[in-house]
């Protein structure tokens, strides 16, 4: 009970910490500027973000895995993107980093959108703390399934990782090695799946059930 405990503080500081770093920034963009327009549109995001802060709470209090499967609906993937692109904005340009958006819009995926935004925020941060270069967020179908995928141009995971990059407590750049776990944890618990497709360059995939048409 000590141990699931333990994880279940681990797994909350880390899925609280993604969101509370993209507020930061955001607010740190607010403090910059002078525009009055520029701080009207930012700080609406960020009570967006805050609203999204707050589904995270509520989804670690209730910490059900039936209850996430049972929200499941179908979403149009692109709203999600937008809105994670949206909060990663500032951190992108203070890094220098571009983003790329690829794939065909209007993509229906079945999934809980908070769960989904969680993970595409993770995969994002990952990038953006041991990644280089640009940042492409890409979407696809395959068969039944709905994919999205993020991939940017470091050096990718090194050869003596590869899966087990998903592990707990493992990591190859001195960070707390559960980021990634949290994430797959996250898209199993909603039904989907988390896999690295590529390890140079690097590319993590999400697979989400697809609303197909009659």
């Amino acid at each position: 009970m000590l141990t699931a405990e333990r994880r279940l503080a681990a797994d909350a500081s880390h899925q609280l910490r993604t969101p509370l770093t993209a507020l930061s920034m955001r607010l740190e963009e607010i403090a910059e500027t002078d525009d009055l327009d520029t701080v009207k549109e930012e700080a609406a995001i960020a009570l967006v973000q805050v609203e999204r802060l707050t589904d995270v709470v509520q989804r670690l209090l209730t910490n059900s895995r039936d209850q996430r499967n049972a929200s499941a609906v179908p979403f149009d993937l692109d709203e999600v993107i937008k809105q994670q692109v949206e909060e990663w904005r500032p951190a992108l340009r203070r890094y220098g980093r571009t983003l790329y958006l690829e794939g065909p819009p209007g993509i229906q995926a079945i999934g809980t959108p908070g769960a989904v935004a969680q993970v595409l925020a993770a995969l994002i941060e990952n990038s953006l703390m041991h990644g280089d270069g640009s940042v492409t967020i890409r979407t696809r179908i395959r068969g039944s399934k709905a994919v999205l995928e993020v991939q940017d141009e470091g050096v990718g995971v090194p050869s003596e990782l590869g899966a087990r990059v998903f592990e707990r407590a493992v990591s190859g750049h001195n960070s707390t090695g559960i980021g990634l776990a949290v994430a797959r944890d996250l898209a199993e618990a909603d039904g989907g799946r988390l896999d690295l497709l590529s390890q140079r360059p690097p590319v993590f995939a999400l697979f989400l059930g697809r609303q197909v048409e009659d």
